[in-house]
């Protein structure tokens, strides 16, 4: 519970996803402008940088109270799936291999109501409902509107992996304990538009969809903790990751690569 609570605190205010939208649409639309003349002489991606992102740090006011956080059930989770418009089945977690797999309030993401319009998760992914009730907003108040923007189309599909995984980081069962095996993460490889475009992440055919690729990814620190990539390492080259696996002793930063 504990976990789940701390999961939770998370979601961003819809302040803040009004400024990340707006940023990363005026990131994606000065990309279409910059890259149309350069179609003609494409230069190979550059790696993108490490980036360790400091959480801005909440003061109190003189006197205040420390304010007391309740709790969510896996119910109360639920049931704000449901007021999201996010359309889901409780599911459970199968046994796996190795020790500490496991996944708080169980979901299997079907789809995400944006307007009138549903964005299907095809493969019906695992998760745990907190990270399923935080990716929803990042479809819900980036992926969709940005998508709009940017392609003149609506968002109507995401691929994705199965999101629960029992492994270890980069699918070594050495390593420590992948955030898939908590069910904290997803990795999407493609997204489809309405007027039948499919946009990959590790190839994008115009300048469009590129600056959209690139606008979503930059502002997917928002919303997780980590975001990796094509460029990021061997093991993501043809999908992004995300995750909201705590990082460090007090969770005060996050990889965004």
């Amino acid at each position: 519970m504990a976990r789940l609570k701390a999961m939770m605190r998370t979601t961003i205010s819809r302040e803040r996803v009004r400024f990340i939208v707006e940023v990363a649409l005026a990131l994606a639309l000065s990309g279409v402008a910059t890259s149309v003349g350069a179609l003609d002489a494409p230069s190979p991606p550059r790696r993108p940088e490490f980036q360790t992102v400091p959480l801005p740090e909440t003061k109190p006011a003189v006197g205040a109270k420390p304010q007391q956080v309740e709790p969510q059930s896996a119910e109360d989770c639920m049931a704000n799936l449901r007021a999201a418009g996010v359309a889901f089945e409780p599911a459970q977690a199968p046994a796996g291999a190795l020790d500490g797999c496991a996944i708080e309030a169980p979901v299997r993401l079907a789809s995400v109501t944006v307007g009138i319009r549903r964005v299907a998760l095809n493969a019906k992914p695992l998760l745990g409902c907190a990270f399923a009730l935080q990716f929803s907003d990042y479809v819900k108040n980036l992926l969709a509107p940005l998508g709009a923007g940017t392609m003149g189309a609506s968002l109507v599909a995401i691929d994705t992996g199965p999101g629960y995984e029992c492994r270890g980081r980069n699918h070594d069962n050495g390593a420590k304990l992948s955030a898939h095996a908590k069910g904290l993460a997803l990795d999407v490889g493609a997204f489809v538009f309405s007027d039948g475009r499919k946009i990959a992440v590790d190839a994008q055919p115009d300048a469009q969809s590129t600056a959209y690729v690139r606008g979503l990814r930059t502002a997917a620190c928002g919303w997780f903790t980590t975001i990796l990539g094509p460029g990021s390492d061997p093991y993501h080259a043809s999908h992004l990751h995300f995750d909201i696996a705590r990082h460090g002793s007090n969770g005060g930063y996050r990889i965004c690569q």
